[in-house]
């Protein structure tokens, strides 16, 4: 809510998983299957350092159960 005297939904935190477990699902996407056309454009810095971002903020705040984390795992073990 915009508004500081408005609360959050009861279902806020709920909404904000979904969200980010379908924003997790688009960088495996791109790490299985785009990750070469990445590296050829000379970006694969700026994906990696955007995904340990993301990566660290779903820990912090327990946005994706690590199971669910499974098929990036090779890469989220080396930012640990």
């Amino acid at each position: 809510p915009s508004d500081p005297n408005v609360p959050f939904p009861n279902d806020f935190v709920a909404i904000v998983q979904n969200i980010f477990k379908r924003l997790f699902r688009i960088y495996a996407h791109i790490y299985h299957h785009h990750r070469r056309d990445v590296v050829q454009m000379g970006a694969e810095t700026n994906l990696d350092t955007s995904f340990k971002h993301f990566y660290y903020f779903c820990n912090e705040f327990k946005l994706i159960p690590e199971d669910q984390m499974k098929p990036l795992e090779e890469i989220t073990n080396s930012f640990k």
